[in-house]
């Protein structure tokens, strides 16, 4: 839809894509047609060396996960258990999608779906002890709808509290340099990005001085994994 934010030119907050459909795509793919400016390739993590020009961001959002778990266990879980409603609404194209998640698909090891806060023997006061692999980061601030408290929460002042402060440690990891690469695209360059893993963002740019183009595509990760298996990659 023309009317997403990615059609315009302010800058972008790290995200993944259509996180309203239940299943979003496995890839997206990026060409660079006509970037903001024609400059040397290069590529960086340090912020201070940038000139918004409309670089492109990229996060590896398990790398992003881990390190939330490793300071911040407790933001890790509220980000991993609580079921968040994400949506998109284009009156012009005649659509409306919704579909939910945690923003850290990922299930306690031997444990229960992460979409709901219940005890089992691998929590300790309602906290998960011990995380099996992250599966997927669904995460879109653009998207993402108000939240709701469960009716099994009862303490509504607590449940928005805990999202804030997840959310706060969440953005500290994800504001980081160390944690971003970005890339100043030039015209013919490609970039193949994991939607499901890789978050991506972009840096604002002047519109009236700098034309910028990019087309894309997304391959889902049912089509993704035909081709595995056809290749002969085990696929579980």
């Amino acid at each position: 839809s023309t009317a997403d934010s990615a059609y315009g030119s302010t800058s972008l907050p790290l995200h993944t894509d259509m996180t309203y459909l239940s299943n979003p795509p496995g890839v997206q793919v990026f060409l660079m047609v006509q970037p903001a400016s024609i400059s040397d390739n290069f590529t960086t993590t340090d912020s201070k060396d940038i000139q918004p020009k409309g670089q492109s961001i990229y996060i590896d959002g398990f790398a992003a996960a881990r390190q939330l778990l490793k300071e911040n266990s407790r933001a890790f879980h509220i980000l991993a258990t609580t079921s968040r409603k994400y949506r998109c609404i284009d009156n012009d194209e005649g659509w409306h999608l919704e579909a939910r998640g945690s923003v850290i698909d990922v299930n306690p090891r031997g444990g229960y779906s992460c979409n709901t806060r219940q005890s089992d023997q691998n929590t300790v006061d309602g906290f998960v002890k011990e995380w099996g692999p992250v599966k997927a980061i669904r995460h879109n601030d653009l998207d993402r709808m108000p939240d709701l408290p469960p009716l099994a929460f009862p303490d509504h002042e607590s449940f928005y509290r805990e999202l804030r402060e997840a959310h706060e440690a969440w953005d500290d990891v994800l504001r980081r340099d160390e944690m971003r690469l970005v890339i100043d695209l030039q015209p013919g360059d490609c970039i193949l990005v994991a939607n499901q893993r890789v978050m991506h963002g972009r840096y604002s740019f002047e519109t009236m001085s700098y034309p910028r183009v990019v087309m894309g595509c997304y391959v889902g990760m049912d089509e993704l994994a035909s081709k595995w298996r056809r290749m002969g990659f085990s696929i579980p």
